[in-house]
């Protein structure tokens, strides 16, 4: 079976986030940037993940859990994405099989959109697959240029676009798919000859489609799935729209959340149906809330497990705790003890 490899690119450090941290070490729903991408990719079952580093490399490093199929490469110079992919061919020299290209500041990428790049990919045989978008308004996004038979046949850069180009509405999202050969063997042959003077790997569509190699394209439907993060506004707007579907995700499955824009619940949590939940309630962590529990305003849960039936009265803080309150338990509790001690 081919091999799948995964390149995210981790160098830059993300200058309108106005702060010195790596943007992608700042943290989405508990998780940080790189964090998601990267459990991405594990669950791509990817046989290596190439994260390529540069700014406060060393803070990128540690927000990134130990894995075996993670190895880092050191981009020396922020030269464009070109250069940053080039710059992790050394790990892929005996490599032979399917890489895809990923951006450690798009944190919310499924795994299903890359395996469903990822089947078309293999079913055309084509070099490269990329996954675009239609957008009403584009903005400053690369533009997908298509020939006259409808086939992919470069990606042009708003600055370098023409008004026309400027007039496409399907964008480049920046993820791709590549045959990891033809992949470094087009590398070698782009330059910088563009007005960022970068190395851009958007180029190497254009080689491939020259060499009469098919480049496929799949059409995002979720638009937010490709959302970068650029500034701590997107950040906190991002982060809202995430935590909207966790919530919504339980109450369309039976859980009752009570004015649910004051609620926080993180997505390792898992709910039963027939749960209450009051306002200004945060659940975090792997968490697990048994079916007709009730939790009272104010309370905070942090990998920890309620039982079937349980009761939090309100403003309870429960922390690394495996077997919570059980209020059914409680009760049958106290009525054998009342029947135990009558007539004494």
């Amino acid at each position: 079976m081919s091999k799948i490899g995964v390149i995210i690119l981790a160098a830059g450090k993300g200058t309108r986030m106005k702060s010195e941290k790596p943007k992608v070490c700042f943290e989405l729903g508990g998780k940080s940037l790189i964090q998601r991408v990267v459990n991405t990719g594990l669950q791509l079952k990817a046989d290596m993940i190439a994260i390529v580093v540069g700014y406060k490399k060393d803070l990128v490093e540690k927000a990134i859990e130990n894995h075996p199929a993670i190895r880092f490469v050191t981009q020396e110079n922020q030269n464009g994405t070109g250069d940053a992919v080039k710059s992790a061919s050394s790990v892929f020299t005996d490599f032979s099989g399917t890489v895809f290209v990923l951006c450690g500041d798009v944190p919310l990428l499924k795994p299903d959109t890359l395996q469903k790049m990822y089947k078309k990919h293999r079913e055309t045989e084509a070099k490269c697959t990329v996954l675009t978008m239609i957008l009403e308004n584009p903005d400053r996004y690369g533009r997908i240029v298509r020939d006259s038979q409808n086939r992919v046949q470069e990606i042009v850069e708003y600055k370098d676009a023409c008004q026309t180009v400027r007039g496409i509405k399907e964008i480049n999202t920046g993820i791709y798919c590549f045959d990891s050969e033809t992949l470094f063997l087009a590398l070698d042959k782009i330059t910088n000859n563009n007005a960022q003077n970068e190395y851009y790997l958007t180029d190497v569509l254009k080689i491939m489609y020259h060499q009469n190699y098919l480049i496929e394209s799949v059409v995002l439907e979720d638009i937010s799935e490709a959302a970068g993060i650029n500034s701590q506004q997107q950040l906190a707007d991002l982060e809202t729209q995430h935590y909207k579907a966790i919530k919504t995700h339980w109450m369309d499955n039976g859980v009752s959340i009570e004015n649910p824009d004051t609620v926080l619940i993180e997505e390792d949590v898992t709910i039963e149906p027939d749960v209450y939940i009051s306002a200004n309630v945060k659940i975090k962590g792997k968490s697990f809330i048994g079916k007709d529990s009730f939790i009272g305003t104010h309370s905070f849960i942090e990998n920890s497990t309620l039982q079937t039936g349980s009761f939090l009265a309100g403003m309870n803080v429960i922390i690394d705790s495996c077997n919570c309150f059980d209020l059914q338990w409680f009760e049958k509790y106290i009525e054998n003890s009342l029947d135990k001690n009558k007539g004494k």
